[in-house]
């Protein structure tokens, strides 16, 4: 199991805790997690649930995979490209990413927003730095 280093920025002193679960799929660092009904971690992809926490370290599939879960915390996770600070971010179809909150056309959010973005996502989308709600 390796770690991928910068993941966790700053906790702030919020209550971030870091917990190990048997993955129940190839999880890179920094992808969106939930716990599936086995009890494993799995990429999460539902955009009206919240996220059980972020991927600290990439697991094989039955590995044990470190999680970062916890509110008030700033982390480097997975979004799409066109992520911007300050927008507000939920859980996309593809696994484990994160992306622009879907709106109802007059600026209400229409999913569960599950962190917001700190700074512009790289042009070809990655880790980006996120305030975890």
């Amino acid at each position: 199991m390796a770690i991928v280093k910068g993941v966790l920025v700053n906790d702030g002193g919020a209550p971030a805790r870091i917990l190990n679960f048997t993955a129940a799929a190839a999880i890179s660092a920094g992808e969106a997690l939930k716990i599936d009904t086995a009890g494993k971690l799995a990429l999460a992809t539902d955009n009206n649930a919240p996220i059980a926490g972020a991927a600290l370290t990439d697991a094989a599939s039955g590995d044990e995979c470190s999680v970062i879960t916890g509110s008030g915390i700033v982390l480097n996770m997975i979004c799409k490209n066109d992520v911007n600070a300050g927008d507000a971010l939920m859980v996309d179809s593809t696994a484990g990413q994160l992306v622009l909150c879907a709106e109802d056309g007059s600026g209400n959010l229409t999913n569960i927003a599950v962190a917001l973005a700190l700074e512009d996502a790289p042009a070809a989308g990655g880790l980006t730095k996120v305030l975890v709600m």
